[in-house]
């Protein structure tokens, strides 16, 4: 994020571009780890070219902070939380993934910060609206609003809204 749309995406975003993303996050970037391989440009559910995807954004924030390829997809947004439930609970946590079970193919959304005391979080995703060209958002919402939060690869610090360097936690799942 440039440092003009950081007080902006405080408060949320909504771009058909990629200026609502984090850590680089980009059409030439998203391609530069594991999850391109499970949800890519080739995949069910992205739509652009190059396309807006929950999934492929969710997974390449995973890898990007250090989570090993786990040779395999999760599936749909919808099917995440179930595909990892040992890993999934209502709890939200910085680096986890909020995961919603509704609609066609479900959300996931990447949990940037946590708010105690309002009891909220900041998401960041790469979604798609049907009917459109597609769109990146970033925005506060409740704690209960996803269904769940999976935790596999959570960080120890709260994320900067702008770029960082920071030492993702070792997992202990």
């Amino acid at each position: 994020m440039t440092p003009a749309s950081v007080a902006s995406a405080s408060l949320g975003c909504k771009s058909v571009g990629y200026a609502c993303t984090i850590d680089g996050y980009n059409a030439t970037s998203m391609t530069d780890n594991w999850a391109a391989r499970y949800y890519g440009q080739d995949t069910k559910g992205g739509i652009g070219t190059p396309p807006h995807n929950c999934t492929l954004f969710a997974a390449w924030m995973l890898a990007h902070n250090g989570l090993p390829d786990p040779g395999h997809s999760w599936g749909y947004g919808d099917q995440w939380g179930v595909t990892l439930a040992a890993d999934t609970n209502h709890t939200p946590a910085v680096g986890s993934i909020a995961w919603y079970d509704g609609g066609t193919m479900g959300h996931v959304a990447y949990v940037a910060r946590v708010n105690w005391s309002n009891r909220t979080v900041f998401l960041v995703s790469d979604n798609y609206a049907p009917g459109s060209a597609g769109y990146t958002s970033s925005e506060w919402a409740p704690f209960t609003e996803p269904t769940g939060y999976i935790h596999l690869r959570d960080l120890t610090s709260p994320l900067p809204l702008a770029a960082r360097r920071v030492k993702p936690r070792p997992s202990s799942r």
